[in-house]
């Protein structure tokens, strides 16, 4: 969303909550929430912490309305009128604020865009030794954040492709390694080719991000697929290491790194 976006969707939910709170039935008995604006209420206040989170990451607003949610209930249970005005009190600062300073709803969306530049996924079959070498050298020589799908928490997905999806949505470059890890034969002929993972993730992140933030290295004596013909290719006989300043031009080339 852009700024002007949530400052609208945060001016909606005042909106809703005046209205809510000037409904308020006031009787000899007390002063009561309207028939049917109890659940509405409780609904705003959840999805307003929600914009806010998403808005601003970690941000002093979302907490102070959870805080006067938590206390805005009288004894009976039900939501006090103090209770509303207290959060529309939040609210209305938070507008003045946002409206004065628009760039502060640019800020989370600027560190995750950067963040997400630095993430670089690696796809990888079962030569350990290739990937670990292929992860040191986005480390420390490119500064770079290598994502490794198993060394990664479960981050509650139920199944390894949920998993893969979640994690892979956070990189903006995927860097796949095809090692000769199975024989297959077929048509008489037998010959050695990638794991079906790495095969699978490859496509994936081709059709997610193009082909052009996507690099195949293969090493000599893995059989290629006619399908990634148009991936870029790095050919490795013994080491990725061999590769490293085709590689960097590539990153560069990319908007990965910054051109040097």
């Amino acid at each position: 969303m852009t700024p002007e976006q949530v400052i609208a969707e945060v001016e909606r939910y005042e909106a809703e909550l005046a209205r809510i709170h000037i409904s308020f039935k006031r009787t000899r008995d007390g002063i009561y929430i309207a028939e049917g604006d109890e659940a509405l209420y409780r609904q705003y206040v959840h999805e307003l912490i929600d914009l806010y989170n998403d808005a601003l990451g970690r941000n002093s607003y979302s907490a102070q309305i959870a805080h006067e949610f938590q206390n805005g209930f009288g004894y009976l249970g039900s939501a006090s009128l103090k209770g509303v005005e207290n959060i529309l009190a939040v609210i209305r600062a938070s507008l003045t604020r946002l409206r004065r300073n628009p760039e502060m709803l640019s800020q989370k969306q600027n560190q995750e865009v950067a963040r997400k530049r630095e993430n670089v996924f690696l796809i990888h079959g079962r030569d350990e030794a290739k990937w670990r070498e292929l992860k040191d050298i986005i480390q420390t020589e490119f500064h770079l954040n290598p994502i490794i799908l198993m060394q990664q928490p479960d981050a509650g997905a139920k199944t390894v492709i949920e998993k893969f999806e979640h994690y892979a949505e956070t990189c903006s470059y995927a860097i796949a390694v095809f090692t000769p890890d199975d024989e297959v034969s077929s048509g008489g002929e037998t010959y050695l080719q990638a794991r079906p993972n790495v095969i699978y993730e490859l496509g994936w992140f081709c059709g997610r991000l193009g082909r052009g933030n996507v690099m195949l290295l293969l090493r000599e004596g893995t059989s290629m697929f006619s399908d990634f013909g148009g991936i870029i290719q790095k050919r490795f006989t013994t080491n990725i290491s061999e590769k490293v300043v085709e590689i960097r031009k590539d990153l560069e080339a990319a908007g990965v790194l910054p051109t040097t």
